[in-house]
């Protein structure tokens, strides 16, 4: 008898977890637009590729533009940062904002492998390819 006067309890105090002041549900809490996570905010602006300094990633938003020689490529890449790979590539690991998903007609993902406010590497999932940024 008491078990049951214990999984009673326990099923009241959960029911009224669920509810607020007016007695309905409550929503389930938005996910976290890409704005506001960390990795985010530290890939905004210019990195300069270590391999040949002419060239230059920015990120600006949502939004990554490539220049070389201080000259725009003329594309704007839509991004987005993920757990894992949005474009059907294959990744076994899931990780908190560790890849970089490009939109449009330059579908790619990258891997974060290191991001420091001075240090940008990005492994291109679809090959072994990474690329070193600085900042300026």
């Amino acid at each position: 008898m008491k078990r049951f006067l214990y999984v009673s309890i326990f099923f009241l105090v959960c029911i009224s977890c669920n509810e607020n002041k007016t007695g309905t549900t409550k929503e389930p809490i938005e996910a976290v637009k890409d704005d506001a996570t960390e990795t985010f905010k530290m890939l905004q602006g210019t990195w300069v590729n270590v391999q040949d300094t002419l060239s230059t990633i920015s990120f600006e938003g949502s939004t990554s533009t490539n220049s070389y020689n201080g000259t725009p490529n003329g594309r704007t890449i839509h991004f987005t940062i993920g757990n894992n790979c949005a474009a059907g590539q294959t990744v076994t690991i899931s990780e908190k904002d560790k890849y970089i998903n490009t939109t449009g007609a330059a579908e790619e993902c990258y891997y974060i492998k290191t991001l420091t406010k001075s240090t940008l590497e990005l492994q291109l999932v679809a090959s072994d390819l990474t690329l070193a940024f600085k900042r300026p």
